[in-house]
């Protein structure tokens, strides 16, 4: 059968559909791979966990660094549409070959089918359109990715004691700097099956693109999961791809509980800190979590770390417009 049967606007009906099919249920190529049962059994001497590991990161790369960047290009009214077709052939097919072999059948079909429409020459607009699908589809399969990861490993591999306790403070006192989000649009945070609620304010004012964005998408669920690097810090991916303009960041480290960040690059993250951190990297301010609600944030975060490198029950968030 042709890749281009179908037109571009049917193929990115087909990935829309795709990407709302797995908000809440496991996509089939995640359940394969963490399972062993792919189609093509790949993994030296009959093991797959090399193939899962190597592929789970792929996966990340490919859609937060390689598809994401491809979007904000295709958006530059400086950039020739024209020249995204050799640009993508140039980016995507080392990405997409190899997970189509290591257990993405579905998902290198795809990309091939994206490659084939763009050398039709499309305009800007459907090129953007395409992107932006493409990249909300991988997106939600690397939210999947991440939850059923084995993080858990993670306990064979601790710092000794002594390292640890002789580690620098983080670099800036939790509450030191707080810069408080006064007013701005109100929205409400739900877990469950943990049944806690907290309100929050966003950064109407000093992100209003970037809220605009978030705004636009609610209400919406999805896996909440939790950081593995940061520190007291959660995330989940939303369904939505911003490249709103960021006017505030602030460093990780700088936060206080309860603040929320947004991470356009890292797969569209919505981010919740919940205590210590010692990242120093800068993420877009999102907004933060009413003071009266910040002390229900420690029970969340001990479940979802549990959640994420243990048992792998599914916490859900929501995030919804507050009244």
């Amino acid at each position: 059968m042709s890749q281009k049967q179908k037109t571009l606007k049917e193929f990115v009906a087909e990935l829309k559909a795709l990407t709302d099919g797995m908000m809440t249920v496991e996509p089939k190529e995640i359940a394969d791979l963490r399972l062993g049962e792919m189609e093509i059994p790949a993994g030296s001497y009959g093991q797959y966990f090399g193939t899962w590991d190597i592929a789970h990161g792929m996966l990340r790369d490919y859609s937060m660094y390689t598809l994401y960047p491809l979007v904000v290009l295709a958006e530059d009214p400086e950039f020739q549409p024209r020249q995204m077709s050799k640009i993508v052939d140039a980016l995507d097919q080392a990405y997409s070959n190899y997970l189509r072999y290591s257990g993405f059948p579905k998902m290198g079909a795809l990309a091939l089918e994206l490659r084939a429409h763009l050398k039709d020459n499309p305009s800007r607009e459907e090129v953007v359109t395409a992107l932006r699908a493409f990249t909300e589809y991988t997106n939600k399969l690397q939210a999947w990715s991440f939850h059923y990861f084995p993080w858990g490993l993670g306990k064979y591999f601790q710092y000794p004691a002594e390292r640890l306790q002789a580690a620098p403070p983080p670099v800036a006192d939790l509450g030191a700097t707080r810069a408080h989000i006064r007013s701005g649009q109100r929205i409400r945070i739900t877990w469950k099956p943990l049944n806690i609620t907290v309100n929050a304010t966003l950064a109407t004012k000093e992100n209003p693109e970037l809220c605009a964005d978030l705004a636009a998408a609610l209400p919406f669920t999805t896996i909440q999961d939790h950081a593995v690097v940061t520190g007291e810090s959660m995330y989940a991916w939303s369904p939505f791809v911003s490249t709103a303009p960021i006017r505030l960041r602030e460093r990780i480290c700088d936060a206080p509980i309860g603040r929320i960040r947004f991470s356009q690059s890292t797969g569209q993250k919505f981010i919740v800190q919940y205590g210590p951190t010692t990242e120093d990297l800068s993420q877009p301010v999102l907004g933060e979590i009413d003071e009266a609600d910040a002390a229900k944030l420690a029970e969340v975060g001990k479940a979802v770390w549990e959640s994420t490198f243990e048992s792998k029950n599914l916490i859900w968030m929501t995030v919804e417009l507050a009244d």
